[in-house]
């Protein structure tokens, strides 16, 4: 019966975490968590919290050149469950992951577009340029602000902040 009573306490305080408590919940968590995944030579790429009570995932997609291995996502798992479990930021339990972005991962920063260069990639944007929502080309470079692209043998220069996300095309 103890048990009974603690889970539904845990459900009800994390039920209680309004859409507003929830992303000041993720952003806390990115500003802590990223320095300290970058302390392992690893790249903090997004998190995302599904469910909510003890039902709830801590999904964190971690990369590094040349990708992250099942090992590398192991050992920061433990070494990330043990800072949680003492400072103690998430209000209930949650099951932790540590998972690659995977190769559909969405390219949404700076550093994302950079580390492609020479792919092919599809990118969505927030507005037309000229009359064109979507482009699909090579990366040929990235420069001030820019995103230079190939499409089919045109030059596209688009400016970053017009870009809503891309994606690696094969």
């Amino acid at each position: 019966m103890r048990i009974r009573n603690q889970t539904s306490r845990i459900w009800r305080e994390s039920a209680a975490l309004g859409e507003h408590d929830m992303k000041e919940l993720k952003e806390k968590l990115k500003s802590i968590l990223s320095p300290l995944i970058q302390e392992s030579k690893i790249e903090f790429v997004d998190l995302d919290i599904k469910g909510t009570g003890p039902y709830s995932i801590l999904r964190i997609y971690v990369d590094k050149p040349g990708g992250i291995t099942l090992e590398e996502c192991a050992r920061l798992s433990s070494k990330l469950s043990d800072f949680l479990d003492v400072e103690d930021l998430i209000p209930h339990r949650y099951i932790l992951e540590i998972s690659s972005p995977g190769l559909d991962r969405p390219l949404i920063s700076t550093e994302d577009f950079a580390r492609k260069i020479g792919e092919k990639v599809k990118v969505f944007l927030k507005e037309p340029l000229g009359k064109k929502i979507e482009l699909e080309g090579k990366i040929k470079d990235l420069k001030e602000g820019k995103l230079f692209l190939d499409e089919k043998g045109e030059e596209q220069i688009v400016p970053l902040e017009k870009i809503l996300k891309g994606k690696i095309t094969f």
